[in-house]
């Protein structure tokens, strides 16, 4: 049953990697691009992430996996609408103000 699970999620991930990047090939401006960031750090990581727990077992090297796609799931977003912003400002589009 584990085997299951684990090659769907790994198959999922896969799939939604595949798709993002596709989708960002084809994208023609730097703000479309980012917009297929969003699927492989919230969706893909922690799929994967899923898949090698359920591979190697729970062990401390899983417990890193975990922890390193938590920071990677929690932190893409903000990180993807700040670079946007910056891109967004650098090409000339009004951005408002300091959000503090």
């Amino acid at each position: 049953m584990t085997m299951v699970l684990e090659s769907v999620s790994a198959g999922a991930a896969v799939l939604i990697v595949a798709y993002a990047s596709f989708g960002a090939l084809f994208a023609r401006s730097t703000l479309a691009r980012l917009h297929f960031l969003a699927p492989v750090t919230t969706l893909a990581v922690p799929l994967f992430s899923l898949a090698a727990v359920l591979a190697f077992g729970v062990s401390l090297g899983s417990a890193t996996v975990v922890a390193i796609a938590l920071v990677v799931a929690a932190s893409g977003p903000a990180l993807t609408a700040a670079v946007g912003r910056a891109v967004a400002a650098e090409s000339g589009v009004d951005v408002g103000g300091s959000p503090e």
